[in-house]
């Protein structure tokens, strides 16, 4: 049985030990980096034995779960998050339930139960395991010293972890009620499920005394949590990217673990960072009448009584989530990050989903990351028709080209921070640049090179590089169409030299604007579908061979979405009939085109004469399209 299923590791802060005097470093944990275990905070339900790799708990008949958990000898407090297992009773007398689960048989509740005249019915025993383990035999017994005192009557009852009253706590489901037990050794049989509670109530009289309880099972539990320790790194620095390798595993008939692309399993990745040690806020409530709270330390919200005990909210001004990941495949996989900085602090979670014979396994966690280009740096959009817009709220047309300005400033606390020369600001249609200026005042520049796609705008300017010793204000005047609503113009600072690219925060920037944002909205957010400026061109496609307008451009936005639709583009006949499905599948908010040769489904050229263009989405108020005619000639 592997040993670090669930534990709880106290020290907060992991300090790394390599240098930043390279220009880009990277965090690693697993493969041939650090052990998994040296990175646990909580793990629950999960393997840490092997350094190198990190997976669901596997069990053989033989395992005695119980055996193998690190215990906390008190109640739960929150039952529906995994972690820690607990254990405890309903007795008024001093003593540790521990001895239960120690795997020491010579050692028990001893005398705790055993006063004299007192009725022990109704003693209640709770365990919790931390995760959901499946579970077919269930064991408890006296010491050997006093095989006769055991309980005559018993109820046993269980839960899954999953199924909660309205106020939080388990729900149980009775697994066995004996009126009259004979033997001292109780044991319960009963085929596998997914146990995370377990309620021991007692239903007989006599004094007794329990030396241990044991729970055994086979497969691999289906749920299990890992979440590391608060990570910090040298000093404060920008994240890049972070990349993790997975293999999804199934248990065959004969035991073995294999790959398997089928398996039935996932890992979900959460990552934040932030600016100081404390990912969570606590409350303390000043008024029990009102409920009101005002903000504590996590030191003084532990020492206050349970009925003062507030909110504990996670600190959204000064720690940032990334997006969760769902890893549910075979391989290596690379996301960028995308977080703010520089931030000296990060911690990550991985929460397992299988089956008892399916997982995924975790085989090494990187994450790339560098020193800061600047202390800090602010950025602020405007409409150049509108550079003072009503509360500060940037406001343009659904899907039509806007003239932007993007100022940005940088603040640099020492001279060794090398600055940047370059920029990227993120956009959803191609932008053109009109005007890169710097300076104070502002004087246009050339930039030494500029390069625009549907990504976004990039551009150069190593001959007027920014550092502490040349620092000044930017501005970048572009024309771009914004799709979707509440749209970020993320910008990053980018170094030539090969360091990180820093992301650009929204702030105060200029005195020539009055958004403090570089946040977009649309003027029309009620109004309008979600396709949008269709083009096709040339209107007349020619194939025949000459390389002059051989094929048709059919070109179309997709507005307002952040989750994509199902849409279809075809060729159709003036008759109605579909020549040529050019595609079909999900499209967000974006701008897209495709080509059509004049061909058929089987390829075939078509008749010359007159098509339709016809591109269509299912939306939740309906079939909405748009169409465009276009003609083939020879």
């Amino acid at each position: 049985m592997r040993r670090l299923v669930g534990r709880l590791v106290l020290c907060g802060v992991c300090w790394l030990s390599a240098p930043l005097d390279a220009q880009v470093e990277s965090y690693r944990v697993g493969g041939d980096g650090l052990a998994w275990d040296s990175q646990a905070a909580v793990a629950g339900g999960v393997d840490l034995q092997d350094r190198a790799l990190i997976r669901p708990i596997g069990l053989v008949a033989t395992d005695n779960i119980l055996g193998s958990l690190d215990w906390s000898d008190s109640p739960t407090l929150d039952f529906v998050a995994e972690g820690r297992a607990h254990i405890w009773d309903n007795a008024a007398v001093e003593g540790s339930a521990a001895t239960l689960v120690d795997g020491d048989e010579q050692t028990s509740s001893g005398d705790r139960f055993k006063g004299l005249g007192t009725d022990q019915t109704g003693r209640i025993f709770f365990l919790d395991l931390g995760a959901s383990f499946p579970v077919n035999r269930l064991i408890y017994f006296p010491s050997p010293a006093f095989p006769d005192d055991f309980p005559r009557a018993f109820e046993l009852a269980v839960s899954d972890g999953r199924d909660y009253t309205q106020q939080g706590e388990p729900r149980y489901l009775v697994l066995k009620r004996v009126d009259l037990q004979p033997d001292p050794r109780t044991v319960i049989d009963f085929p596998v499920q997914l146990i995370r509670f377990i309620r021991l109530r007692i239903l007989s009289p006599n004094p007794f005394e329990i030396a241990e309880i044991e729970a055994f099972g086979t497969g691999f539990v289906p749920k299990g949590t890992y979440l590391s320790k608060l990570i910090a790194l040298p000093t404060a620095a920008i994240l890049g990217t972070l990349s993790v390798k997975t293999t999804k595993l199934r248990r065959q008939p004969d035991g073995v673990l294999r790959p398997s692309a089928s398996a039935s399993a996932s890992v979900d990745l959460t990552l934040r960072n932030g600016t100081d040690e404390t990912p969570l806020v606590h409350f303390e409530i000043v008024d029990r009448e009102t409920g009101s709270e005002q903000p504590t330390t996590a030191d003084a919200y532990a020492k206050l009584a349970e009925d003062f005990r507030g909110s504990i909210l996670d600190d959204a001004e000064n720690w940032t989530w990334k997006n969760p990941i769902r890893l549910d495949s075979t391989g290596t996989f690379t996301y960028p990050l995308e977080l703010p900085g520089p931030r000296k602090y990060f911690d990550f979670q991985l929460f397992f989903r299988g089956t008892s014979t399916d997982l995924v396994q975790v085989e090494s966690l990187a994450i790339s990351y560098s020193l800061p280009l600047a202390d800090r740096a602010v950025g602020e959009v405007a409409v150049v028709a509108d550079p003072f817009p009503p509360s500060g709220i940037v406001a343009v047309p659904a899907g039509r080209d806007t003239l932007f300005t993007y100022d940005i400033r940088a603040e640099f606390g020492s001279d060794a921070q090398v600055g940047f020369d370059g920029l990227h600001i993120a956009t959803q249609t191609k932008p053109a640049l009109l005007k890169f200026e710097m300076g104070e005042p502002l004087v246009e520049v050339g930039p030494d090179s500029v390069y625009a796609d549907a990504q976004g705008l990039t551009l150069y300017f190593s001959a007027n590089r920014i550092t502490p010793s040349n620092n000044q204000p930017l501005r970048v005047t572009f024309r771009t169409a914004i799709l979707v609503y509440a749209t970020d113009l993320v910008s990053h600072l980018i170094d030539s030299g090969g360091r990180l690219p820093q992301p650009v925060a929204a702030g105060d920037a200029s005195p020539r604007v009055g958004t403090n944002t570089n946040r977009v909205f649309f003027a029309d957010a009620e109004e309008g579908g979600i396709l949008s400026a269709m083009q096709v061109v040339p209107a007349v496609c020619t194939p025949n061979g000459d390389g002059v307008n051989e094929e048709s451009r059919i070109a179309f936005q997709v507005l307002r979405l952040v989750q994509g639709v199902d849409c279809s583009l075809g060729i159709y006949d003036l008759a109605g009939r579909r020549v040529r499905q050019l595609f079909f599948g999900t499209l967000s908010a974006g701008a897209y085109e495709y080509l059509w040769d004049g061909r058929d489904a089987t390829g075939a050229l078509v008749r010359p004469g007159a098509y339709i263009a016809r591109i269509a989405a299912a939306t939740e108020s309906g079939q909405e399209g748009l169409a465009k005619t276009l003609s083939v000639a020879y």
